[in-house]
């Protein structure tokens, strides 16, 4: 901000007032001003920031129904094997009929 004092006194023109000052030093026509760069770099920040949270939020929601779905399937794999199990235990008994049936007929004369 001196400098743009100074650099007015310099061409010969009247010495610049504080707000014309740092009028000219935070112009966002002023390629050197920091100030709009670093204001333009935090907006970013914060949408990529907005953007992280709900890429995470999204992430949790998928890993609740993955871990929902790895459950369902579990319990059916469950069920499987124990409808499995009841259906050997029942052909076991519908054979030892079966062999008790043909057993009688044969030994009926």
């Amino acid at each position: 901000m001196e400098t743009t004092r100074a650099k007015a006194v310099v061409d010969g023109q009247a010495p610049l007032s504080s707000v014309e000052v740092v009028s000219k030093v935070i112009s966002p026509d002023n390629s050197n001003s920091t100030f709009f760069k670093n204001a333009a770099v935090l907006e970013e920040l914060v949408v990529q920031k907005q953007k992280e949270a709900a890429i995470t939020e999204e992430f949790a929601e998928v890993r609740k129904r993955s871990e929902a779905a790895e459950a369902a399937l579990l319990k059916t794999q469950q069920l499987y094997n124990e409808m499995k199990k009841r259906q050997e235990e029942n052909n076991l008994i519908l054979q030892r009929i079966l062999q008790a049936n043909a057993a009688g007929i044969s030994s009926q004369p």
